[in-house]
């Protein structure tokens, strides 16, 4: 009975959830009330504050629901060189999030506002972020052509980061299909499959640890 309680709860957050991102996209995220997401999930608004607090923090909960999505990808991933895991797994999430495109790009000014609990970058956000990077990390590390373990870490960081640049430029991408995000993404798995070459020189390894290691804390939380 606890199990049937447990799954009927969560399908109930989950329509909740999904219920206030389609609200989202059509009237925006400060035009939408709670009141509004409970009515079109056909649940009380009591039961609504009981699984979210607030629509801040059904943002967070999107944002949770989306890396554990990019994590069952990847962990899906054929064997293959780094620049086609990279390509594949960042063109299988664009599939996978263009539902919600219309939320999401409403979502993108509190997911850049300073001090906000919805802030991507923000404290919140942290445990979020560091399990993105692990998740980027195993993408790494399970190529065939994975480079040392120090080399790796630094390509893990870069490749979240060009992950959030990605997101943000394909909610703006006005092309049809967003074709251009699609012509970025085709571009980086080709300069990719060329850098491999380029690390061999030992300046060009030191450089990318190096912007590594600069990006590494900010994308974990670490704060001084």
């Amino acid at each position: 009975m606890t199990d049937l309680r447990r799954s009927k709860g969560e399908a109930t957050r989950e329509r909740i959830l999904t219920e206030a991102l389609t609200l989202f996209a059509e009237k925006g995220y400060a035009q939408t009330t709670m009141r509004e997401i409970a009515a079109k999930a056909e649940c009380s608004l009591g039961l609504a504050y009981r699984y979210f607090k607030s629509k801040d923090t059904m943002v967070l909960a999107l944002y949770e629901r989306m890396v554990t999505q990019f994590a069952e990808e990847a962990s899906e991933l054929p064997s293959g060189p780094l620049a086609q895991r990279w390509g594949r797994a960042i063109r299988n999430e664009f599939v996978r999030l263009e539902p919600n495109r219309g939320a999401l790009l409403g979502l993108t000014s509190v997911g850049m506002t300073p001090g906000r609990i919805t802030q991507v970058l923000g404290q919140e956000a942290d445990p979020m972020r560091r399990r993105m990077l692990t998740i980027f990390h195993e993408i790494v590390a399970g190529s065939r052509d994975a480079p040392r373990p120090e080399v790796a870490e630094a390509f893990s960081t870069l490749f979240y980061a060009l992950y959030l640049v990605l997101v943000l430029f394909w909610l703006q991408d006005a092309s049809p299909g967003q074709r251009v995000t699609h012509q970025l993404i085709a571009f980086g798995e080709e300069m990719l499959g060329r850098l491999r070459l380029v690390l061999r020189l030992p300046w060009a390894t030191e450089g990318l640890v190096k912007l590594g290691g600069l990006l590494g804390p900010v994308l974990k939380g670490e704060r001084a």
